[in-house]
C-alpha cells in the first residue's frame, strides 16, 4: 500500500470494548485509524483499517484527531481474535449506533418475525458485517443463516396466511424508510415506532407520509 493522505471525518475519537480489547478509533476518509490493547496488558498497537480483511501497522502518528494524516502503512499480521475485536467495534460504530438514532424498526421486525431476540438478529449482521436496514444486506444475511426470503412488490401484502415484513419509504425524504411486521391472517401488527397501529393503517400509508416498498416473507429452510 502506497503512502496516502486521509482527511478526518470526525475530529474526536470513539472508544469502546470488544472481546476483551479496549479500542479507540478515528474515522478518516476511506478507513479508520485504530489503537487497541488487550485489557490489562500491554502493548498498545496502532493500525490502519480500510476493510474487514486488511490491516496495516502505522508508526509515528500523533493521535490527536488532526484534520489530515499522512500514513505509510506496513502490512501487519494480527490474530483472529484481534481482527474480530477491531472489525466488531468498527461495525458497531458504523451501523448499530447510527441505527439507534435512525430507528431499529427492521431489526425489531425481523426479531418478531423469526421469534428471535434483537441481539440474535444483530449478531447475524455483525458476523456478516452488513447493515440490516439495507434490503439486499438483509436478504443475503438471512439466507446465509438458513432462511429463504421471498421479496415481493407491494401486492405481496395480500399473502394473508404468512407473516410479512412490509417496508416503506418516506414521501418527503426518499433516503428514509420504515418497516413493520404483519402477523398471519392479519391478526395484528408490530411497529417498533408505533406509527402504524392497525393492519388497516397499511392500506392508507399515504396519509401517514409513506409509500409501500417491498414485502418480505421469510421461511426457515435449515
Amino acid at each position: 500500500m502506497e503512502r496516502t493522505i486521509h482527511r478526518v471525518a470526525e475530529k474526536n475519537g470513539r472508544s469502546g470494548t470488544a472481546h476483551g480489547y479496549a479500542i479507540t478509533g478515528w474515522e478518516y476518509e476511506e478507513g479508520w485509524l485504530i489503537t487497541f490493547w488487550l485489557i490489562g496488558q500491554d502493548p498498545v498497537k496502532t493500525v490502519w483499517v480500510d476493510s474487514p480483511t486488511t490491516f496495516y501497522s502505522v508508526r509515528r502518528i500523533q493521535l490527536d484527531g488532526q484534520r489530515a494524516i499522512e500514513i505509510n502503512p506496513e502490512p501487519l499480521e494480527l490474530t483472529a481474535e484481534e481482527k474480530d475485536a477491531i472489525i466488531s467495534m468498527v461495525w458497531r460504530w458504523e451501523i448499530p449506533e447510527p441505527l439507534t438514532v435512525a430507528g431499529t424498526c427492521m431489526v425489531e421486525s425481523l426479531a418478531k418475525a423469526l421469534d428471535l431476540s434483537n441481539d440474535d438478529i444483530l449478531e447475524m449482521f455483525r458476523r456478516a458485517r452488513r447493515d440490516p436496514s439495507i434490503q439486499d444486506h438483509a436478504v443475503k444475511t438471512l439466507e446465509e443463516n438458513g432462511y429463504k426470503v421471498h421479496v415481493f412488490c407491494p401486492e405481496g401484502f395480500s399473502y394473508r396466511e404468512r407473516r410479512r415484513i412490509v417496508t416503506m419509504i418516506k414521501k418527503k425524504d426518499q433516503t428514509k424508510g420504515h418497516a413493520v411486521l404483519v402477523y398471519e391472517n392479519n391478526e395484528g401488527i408490530f411497529d417498533a415506532a408505533s406509527i402504524f397501529k392497525r393492519v388497516d393503517d397499511i392500506l392508507s400509508t399515504g396519509t401517514l407520509g409513506y409509500n409501500i416498498g417491498s414485502v418480505l416473507i421469510i421461511e426457515k429452510t435449515a
